[in-house]
């Protein structure tokens, strides 16, 4: 997973973080062999994904672990929290907001009422 992690930041850097700060592109599904980029969100997290996700996750304050598990996705990217390592915590409009990597503090900002809506409604 690691390996896979690493093979999409790469890809992501290199064409200007496709799929993560954007949730107008997706970041292509790595090495081509139909398996989801890191950055989307699926129904099903293996137990390797999810204790790699706990692991993120334990690097938070226990309030705010308690928060980001309740957010459960990146209302930017679209990823799990913790999946990208440990969650970014912003706060926008006066609402505690987390986000899957620093890449997507930008577009938060920029449009706030577009994600906080999107919170909202998930």
């Amino acid at each position: 997973m690691k390996r896979l992690q690493l093979f999409v930041f790469a890809v992501a850097v290199s064409i200007g973080m496709a799929g993560c700060g954007s949730d107008d592109t997706k970041a292509p599904p790595a090495g081509g062999n139909g398996e989801p980029a890191a950055n989307e969100s699926d129904e099903t997290t293996s137990a390797e994904e999810q204790a790699e996700i706990d692991a993120a996750l334990a690097n938070l304050s226990d309030e705010d672990r308690a928060l980001a598990i309740a957010q459960v996705n990146c209302p930017v990217g679209g990823g799990k929290l913790g999946s990208m390592d440990t969650p970014v915590k912003v706060s926008v409009k006066g609402r505690d907001v987390f986000l899957c990597c620093e890449g997507c503090r930008g577009p938060l900002e920029k449009d706030p009422d577009k994600y906080l809506a999107k919170l909202d409604a998930e």
